[in-house]
């Protein structure tokens, strides 16, 4: 689902893995000094260069928020931040929500 997701708003999230050549994420001036959202931001920016290309391969990464949260409250959480970054929320408030 994530990978649906990612394919049709162009926006990939750092438990995705997000490869870049270093050139790109150079060019774009990488991560910003954010709290959170700093994946999203990069995405974003990547974005209008080229859409992120979807690979099948697999990650490994910590499920322990979704396993503490369940994986629908967490899915609510994520999308509800999301859209406030997307509105214009300050990052460190949205830092806060998410601990």
């Amino acid at each position: 689902m994530m990978n649906l997701r990612s394919g049709l708003t162009g926006i990939a999230t750092g438990d995705q893995a997000l490869f870049v050549r270093r050139d790109v994420f150079e060019s774009t001036g990488g991560y910003a000094a954010i709290p959170l959202m700093e994946d999203v931001d990069l995405s974003a920016r990547l974005r209008r260069i080229e859409r992120p290309a979807c690979l099948r391969a697999r990650v490994l990464v910590s499920a322990r928020r979704w396993e503490a949260r369940g994986a629908l409250r967490t899915i609510v959480l994520m999308w509800r931040l999301r859209l406030a970054y997307f509105l214009g929320a300050d990052p460190g408030r949205l830092a806060e929500r998410y601990r």
